[in-house]
């Protein structure tokens, strides 16, 4: 659903441009009007009523006229200005330096500001008036409003001190087009073998300790997840076979916030330990030397959905495990599989 009512743009003034496009898209932003943290400001008036050019004589100044239409403001943090028109005129240079005058006024000190007709709009941040930093057509506005919120919401205004302006494609609404991981788990919660062995992990807990989800040249997000072992002496191991970190890829154009269809993460790791391999000690069995070379692959997938700022989900675990020269050492089967599965839980930063 639209962020903006039905309207017929031809008939529109710069008044109904403020009220039926540019107000909406400034709430769907995270700013209303009387908000203590997020507050929308209308027609702000300027006690001060010139450009403010930083004379040590305010009265060389030029005279400012008019005043911006919106403020968008997060308390005690930072604002941004929108100056509307209409749509009969095409935006121009003077538009954005009559912008750019409210937003560098001392009573307003913004960090950016928006520049519309309603038919386009442009993102411009202060000092730089001739080359907007982001730039969209009406009714691209929907599809832009993750990256939006990530440029000029509340969380992301707050954020982003001393931190360089991200304007890459999300990965999510409220994430930007990176994210660290900061921590999580995987819970084993049933684990089967196709040999007639009790496992004995059905409830281990592994931990996440990081690294982070971003996009990859070819779009697709990826995630390089650092899995540390319940079974301590088996870290070393994964990391030298690539059970850790794993590489998860997804197809998704973004992750999904919505449980009900959630974003499929996949990852493949090829397994070839060669024998004289020391294995440590699990609930499997004592610590020695694996008596047999062992090739196959080990298939992940993460079902996950992305909720206050953690991607939760289940997993599953498909290991295939070929023992190279099984008939010759008089072994009654070729290879085996191990499944698990369970739910899991990472945090982003």
């Amino acid at each position: 659903m639209s962020i903006f009512a039905p309207h017929n743009i031809e008939t529109m003034n710069e008044d109904d441009v403020a009220g039926e496009l540019v107000r909406p898209l400034c709430r769907a932003l995270g700013y209303t009007q009387g908000n203590p943290e997020a507050n929308l400001r209308s027609q702000v008036s300027l006690q001060y009523d010139k450009a403010f050019l930083g004379h040590k004589k305010g009265e060389k100044d030029p005279v400012l006229r008019g005043k911006p239409d919106f403020v968008c403001e997060v308390v005690s943090y930072a604002r941004w200005v929108v100056e509307a028109k209409k749509p009969s005129i095409q935006l121009s240079q003077n538009d954005s330096y009559q912008a750019h005058t409210y937003a560098t006024h001392p009573e307003i000190a913004a960090e950016f500001y928006l520049l519309s007709n309603g038919r386009e709009f442009k993102v411009y941040r202060v000092g730089n008036p001739d080359a907007p930093i982001f730039a969209w057509l009406k009714d691209e506005t929907d599809e832009k409003l993750p990256t939006l919120r990530n440029l000029l919401g509340p969380d992301a205004m707050r954020k982003r001190a001393g931190v360089k302006i991200d304007i890459g494609k999300p990965l999510a609404e409220g994430l930007g087009s990176e994210a660290r991981i900061l921590n999580g788990h995987v819970v084993y919660e049933r684990n089967t073998c196709s040999l007639p062995v009790d496992l004995k992990m059905d409830g281990i807990r592994n931990g996440i300790t990081g690294s982070r989800v971003f996009r990859t040249d070819d779009g697709l997000i990826s995630a390089v997840v650092e899995i540390v072992s319940a079974f301590a002496g088996l870290d070393e191991l994964n990391k030298r076979f690539g059970f850790s970190p794993f590489l998860f890829k997804a197809a998704d154009e973004y992750i999904s916030v919505n449980r009900e269809s959630p974003t499929l993460m996949q990852n493949l790791v090829a397994i070839d330990i060669p024998a004289g391999t020391q294995i440590p000690a699990t609930l499997l069995g004592p610590a020695g030397l694996l008596p047999f070379d062992l090739v196959g692959e080990c298939y992940t997938e993460a079902t996950g959905f992305i909720e206050d700022k953690q991607f939760k989900g289940t997993f599953v675990i498909d290991y295939l495990y070929k023992i190279v020269g099984a008939k010759m050492l008089g072994l009654p089967f070729q290879e085996f599989r191990i499944r698990s599965e369970g739910p899991f839980e990472v945090t982003f930063e």
